[in-house]
């Protein structure tokens, strides 16, 4: 197989993915009727009909669907295996764009960044926070860490730590409200709702010791999806909060939060390293992740 022949199944990928010749031009950076010629050279090479093509435009032969379904892949595999041996020789380089959530990447990632920039000064990052969702395509990510594995089964999440949840409350607040001893005395008070886990808006699932689950159905005037004002809100004696264990551990042992209903366990909120789905990650992904391995062991998330 010749490197033309190989540059032409590319073309043919692109043609086909596009869908018209006018739209793989502008993918490729080429003419229409330099593509029109590389599709003829490809077709007279196989000596098989590829794609019909008039004035209307164009349709995939059956051959050409074939040829497409067993190419798609395998391009994409070469163009992997390419760019790794870029990587290799360049080691790793270029900006890296990471996602964390919010209170995790303030309090730990950030700092982790800083020693990361010194050990590799050719990997700017740039770290983005939040609470909600992320999408890897509109904001051009890198990797996330992220609580819990993404449904995009174009996305790979490997655990990067142990997230333990624990309901909170200020002093302040449990002496000035009903006492809590079941469960389902938190229907009678004041719930602070974090709006970006769709699964614990309306409802917290608690499990008691023998494993049974009770989902108790939460009310309160203050949401937000800041996770950090959550947790300024339950120290303000705003009321009862479901927060992670290393976040709330400071205050816990200076007294300006006291777990509630510590036989009840909220299930936990493990963090993932969230990266798109390839055989050959850039160098500087790889390298950002083994570092994260590195300074973060898994189960270092708090009890």
């Amino acid at each position: 197989m010749t490197v033309k022949l190989i540059k032409e199944f590319s073309v043919f990928v692109q043609l086909v993915k596009a869908g018209k010749m006018t739209d793989a031009a502008r993918v490729l950076g080429m003419s229409p009727a330099t593509i029109s010629q590389r599709l003829r050279h490809l077709e007279q090479e196989l000596g098989v009909r590829l794609v019909n093509r008039n004035a209307r435009g164009m349709k995939v032969t059956d051959e050409g669907r074939a040829l497409f379904e067993r190419l798609d892949g395998l391009m994409g595999d070469l163009e992997d295996t390419a760019e790794a041996v870029v990587q290799l020789a360049k080691g790793p380089h270029g900006t890296l764009r990471v996602w964390s959530t919010m209170g995790l990447g303030r309090n730990r990632i950030a700092m982790l960044v800083k020693e990361f920039i010194a050990r590799f000064p050719e990997v700017p990052v740039q770290l983005f926070l939040g609470d909600r969702p992320y999408d890897f395509v509109s904001e051009g990510l890198d990797v996330a860490i992220a609580i819990g594995q993404p449904e995009d089964s174009s996305l790979v999440a490997r655990k990067l730590m142990d997230n333990r949840c624990h309901l909170i409350a200020s002093p302040q607040y449990l002496a000035t409200h009903p006492a809590l001893k079941t469960p389902e005395d938190l229907r009678d008070h004041e719930c602070l709702i974090l709006d970006c886990h769709a699964s614990f808006k309306d409802f917290w699932p608690l499990y008691d010791d023998q494993g049974s689950q009770h989902s108790i159905k939460v009310r309160g005037k203050l949401q937000t999806d800041h996770s950090e004002v959550l947790l300024q809100w339950a120290v303000d004696g705003m009321g009862i909060a479901l927060k992670s264990a290393w976040d709330i551990q400071p205050y816990l042992d200076d007294g300006r939060l006291v777990e509630v209903l510590p036989n009840y366990r909220p299930p936990d909120l493990d963090f993932y390293l969230v990266y798109p789905e390839r055989k050959c990650l850039p160098a500087k992904t790889r390298v950002f992740m083994d570092f994260l391995f590195e300074k973060v062991p898994t189960g270092k998330g708090g009890n």
